[in-house]
């Protein structure tokens, strides 16, 4: 393995306003074009530092309750922060040592997980 190129999470069919709401302008990620061929599948793409977050139409949708995706952030507390102000509450974990991390959910009720090491 070189490197992770995306990861996927699955969302309801018609939740792409939402997700805009929550990804692009509540965490400040910014869209990418996805390719012509698969526009009509519904979902977004959106890019990461190195890699791509891509959500995905899932018929029968039901959030990760367990499976996250783990986001490495450079300023935790601002995260917090912005996770607030779109509703939610971090739920914040000191389990593990010299990392600060939180898990909140994504609109649809994805487990996500931030954190930053120092």
């Amino acid at each position: 393995m070189l490197a992770l190129d995306h990861i996927q999470i699955a969302m309801p069919a018609g939740g792409e306003e939402a997700a805009r709401t929550f990804w692009c302008e509540g965490l400040g990620l910014t869209e990418r074009p996805k390719p012509e061929a698969l526009r009509a599948r519904g979902g977004l793409w959106l890019a990461l530092d190195g890699a791509e977050l891509h959500l995905g139409v899932e018929e029968g949708f039901a959030p990760a309750r367990k499976a996250h995706p783990g986001f490495a952030v450079k300023d935790i507390d601002a995260v917090a922060a912005r996770i607030e102000a779109l509703g939610q509450t971090p739920r914040w974990d000191g389990t593990i040592e010299n990392r600060r991390r939180f898990f909140a959910e994504d609109p649809f009720g994805n487990r996500l997980e931030f954190l930053q090491t120092d």
